[in-house]
């Protein structure tokens, strides 16, 4: 199979996190097919085993139905989300959902990703208060905080931190700021 040599060539010559995602048309394990021949396509899903385990690829699982694919009596899982453990390690709770089929013999698949320090399920989302823009110190704690990374998005995930610690030490007063100032 020439497409998994190619493939597996250009995996040793990204450095750094990558992933595959979609109809690769074969299965990685037994159980990933139902009916039919037990000998079918069994090469084809050989040569993409190797080629999973040469470029050190990890599936990242799935929720829903086990199948993605269905012709008469035949179910497989030829549809699925690969990445190196770089990957992993930057998006830990990505996961991958088999939805129903519509009108394909296919059933589409869906990846959500959440990348490491961003919002998780239960957690309250950021939330700027204009009331800080008020507060005499935060000019320059913002101006400190902003120049302290170069790229953007940890620039970001950076400010969002320590503005939730900032909060968190002058919330009190800007509460009793708020208070004094409010006519009686």
């Amino acid at each position: 199979m020439a497409l998994w040599g190619d493939l597996c060539r250009l995996a040793i010559s990204i450095d750094g996190p990558w992933h595959l995602m979609g109809d690769f048309n074969a299965v990685l394990r037994q159980h990933e097919r139902s009916g039919g021949s037990s000998n079918a396509c069994i090469r084809g899903d050989n040569a993409f085993k190797d080629f999973v385990n040469r470029c050190q690829l990890m599936d990242i699982g799935y929720n829903g139905s086990p199948f993605t694919w269905r012709r008469g009596s035949v179910f497989e899982r030829l549809d699925r989300s690969l990445a190196s453990y770089e990957w992993r390690i930057m998006f830990p709770d990505a996961f991958l959902t088999h939805l129903n089929p519509l009108k394909s013999d296919h059933a589409p698949i869906l990846l959500k990703l959440l990348a490491t320090g961003h919002r998780r399920r239960g957690s309250k989302p950021f939330r700027f208060e204009a009331a800080w823009l008020t507060h005499e110190s935060f000019p320059a704690f913002l101006q400190q905080e902003w120049n302290t990374h170069q790229d953007w998005n940890n620039r970001i995930d950076h400010n969002v931190k320590s503005l939730l610690e900032w909060k968190s030490t002058t919330s009190i007063l800007l509460f009793h700021q708020q208070h004094r100032n409010t006519p009686r």
